[in-house]
């Protein structure tokens, strides 16, 4: 039981849903970009991901497309550059660097492993971490005050103080608040039936009296969360959003700590703009997730629409929020965004203004 926590609780910490950029466009003028940015984030944190032994003799090269081509079903290969005396042991650990590849990116990063044998350049050096001051260790041991394994509670703190006082938010709130059950908007985030319904706070569209009630769980540097937002959603709302049929609920489950800025922006505007900057940012998501510094893209973005979030990513209190509906989506068990959940049942990604109108039709109230 304790190695099972301190595991959940480290894996948390890991991220909690999908690649960076997985299923970008690669086509068009920011095709480059978006290509290079699953590898950057695989580069960068590769010694995390395998450990310093084989980090030490291995090093990303390329994602590659699988058998297949460019076909969705043929997966991507990544080329791993290994020091000569090492390839035969790294072969022989293939299997297990997938599992690790997937495990820690939450979801099918990479189907299988091709070795190419070559010198090793030493990794990215370690960015310099600033010490936190005693307010924010303060904050983050009470967070993480109800964690019971000593160990995974002093590793969540201490990291946690350290990426808040770097303003490098990542989901460590999320890990501590998930393993530190606290009171929640619903007043009980672990009950189903109470998640299931429309709670106080909700960023929701439609009427009070609708009878259906949909509730998206997304992420904003997940690509077919924009698609969704950009190529369902508008459907969605004139045929049943804007009819009277049907409640749309917005949750926040951000994948990354890109994602994570992201919704802090999406928080510190208020709720009457939110879905307004939930529209821009899903819009110019290429030019910001491609960007060599996203959240200040984002910023940038923004506030050349007239929004004020020049301090948005300095309030860290904006993150309980995000945070709560991150603790509701595991309780539900969502695995990826989009998750719809049409009045009470998971289903998944529609994928369509159509599907969910059939879907309304069958199980519609």
């Amino acid at each position: 039981m304790k190695g099972s926590m301190r595991e959940n609780g480290f894996r948390a910490v890991g991220g909690l849903a999908q690649q960076l950029a997985s299923g970008l466009s690669l086509k068009g003028r920011k095709g480059a970009k978006a290509a290079g940015a699953p590898l950057a984030r695989l580069k960068a944190e590769w010694g995390a991901i395998v450990g310093s032994e084989i980090a030490r003799v291995s090093r990303p090269d390329a994602l590659l497309a699988g058998r297949g081509g460019r076909s969705p079903a043929a997966g991507k290969v990544l080329r791993l550059r290994v020091a000569g005396a090492a390839s035969l042991e790294i072969q022989h650990l293939a299997n297990q660097l997938v599992e690790r590849v997937n495990g820690y990116f939450g979801h099918r990063f990479i189907d299988e492993i091709r070795l190419v044998q070559g010198g090793i350049l030493p990794g990215p050096a370690p960015r310099p971490v600033r010490t936190p001051d005693a307010a924010t260790t303060a904050r983050m041991a009470e967070r993480t005050a109800a964690v019971q394994d000593p160990e995974l509670k002093a590793v969540l703190a201490r990291l946690g103080a350290h990426i808040v006082g770097g303003r490098r938010v990542f989901l460590l709130a999320a890990a501590a608040a998930m393993l530190a059950p606290r009171q929640s908007r619903a007043q009980g985030t672990g009950d189903p039936e109470n998640l299931l319904t429309v709670r106080p706070g909700d960023h929701v569209l439609g009427r009070e009296d609708a009878p259906n009630v949909i509730i998206d769980y997304f992420s904003l540097t997940c690509p077919h969360c924009a698609n969704f937002a950009l190529a369902v959603l508008p459907g969605v709302r004139k045929e049943f959003i804007d009819t009277g049929l049907a409640r749309f609920v917005y949750r926040h489950f951000p994948s990354d700590s890109v994602a994570t800025h992201a919704s802090q922006l999406t928080e510190c505007v208020g709720p009457g703009k939110f879905f307004e900057i939930i529209d821009v940012l899903f819009h110019t998501q290429v030019d910001w997730l491609t960007a060599s510094d996203p959240e200040s893209e984002m910023v940038k973005i923004l506030t050349g629409r007239g929004y004020a979030v020049g301090n948005c990513l300095n309030n860290d209190q904006l993150l309980d929020r995000i945070v709560d509906d991150v603790q509701s989506g595991q309780a539900l068990n969502v695995r990826q965004t989009p998750t719809l959940f049409i009045n009470g049942q998971n289903w998944g990604n529609p994928g369509s203004t159509e599907a969910i109108g059939k879907i309304l039709r069958e199980a519609g109230r």
